[in-house]
């Protein structure tokens, strides 16, 4: 009797142990997925503060930042 149950328990064990790695993949996949949410939430709230900062702007303002973009533009090497 003694042999039986030492045999279902060397049997059992593995089988309850190769769960394990399965449930850390999805895990790490929710994890992942929250993580790319936060990124998207984050470059969204910056490019609306980005706006509202924009909108606050005077007019000789609005075409002053216009001209520094474009001549950063011009002098920025190409990045490949």
């Amino acid at each position: 009797m003694k042999r039986y149950l030492l045999l279902l328990v060397f049997l059992i064990l593995p089988v309850l142990f190769s769960f394990t790695p399965q449930e850390s993949k999805v895990n790490q996949k929710k994890i992942e997925r929250e993580r790319e949410k936060k990124k998207k939430l984050a470059k969204k709230q910056y490019d609306q503060a980005v706006l509202r900062h924009r909108k606050m702007q005077s007019k000789d303002t609005k075409a002053r930042m216009k001209q520094t973009r474009k001549s950063a533009k011009k002098s920025t090497p190409l990045s490949r």
